[in-house]
């Protein structure tokens, strides 16, 4: 079978001195994990260096700025026709960066023309509760792999 669009995104894990890892919730008509919670990120623009597309959504998303520190990992996601917003296979490649040292105020208004609607800080424990994506648990646990290791 061959693949009709190809998807590549930048995300960020950030967490807070409170051991609380930020999440965004996204809506999106016909997504299949729309009302989901994520990790900020998302698609990159054309000439978009990975790691500039990491700090830019993860300001429009939540309003933060941050250090966008090493690539932590990368996910790699294949997409039946049913299982895509396309209605096509597919593939999305994921670059996940550590974000450190947030800063600003966590973004509340949110516009009617935009796929995020939530931002929110979470205790690890609360996360597993959540209605989430793949992406959020991969990127927490490359976290926890960092923190054994270093």
């Amino acid at each position: 079978m061959h693949h009709e669009w190809q998807r590549a995104a930048a995300y960020v894990v950030a967490f807070d001195l409170q051991r609380r890892v930020l999440l965004t919730r996204f809506q999106k008509f016909g997504h299949p994990k729309s009302g989901d919670w994520t990790l900020p990120g998302g698609g990159m623009k054309w000439g978009e260096q990975a790691h500039e597309t990491a700090m830019r959504e993860l300001k429009e998303e939540t309003g933060l700025d941050a250090d966008i520190g090493p690539l932590l990992g990368a996910q790699s996601e294949w997409f039946e026709a049913g299982a895509s917003e396309f209605g096509q296979p597919g593939l999305a490649l994921r670059l996940i960066f550590e974000a450190r040292n947030c800063s600003g105020d966590l973004k509340r208004d949110f516009s009617d023309d935009d796929t995020t609607v939530d931002a929110a800080w979470f205790l690890p424990e609360d996360v597993q509760h959540l209605n989430r994506v793949e992406v959020v648990d991969f990127g927490i646990g490359l976290m926890s792999v960092r923190e054994i290791t270093d």
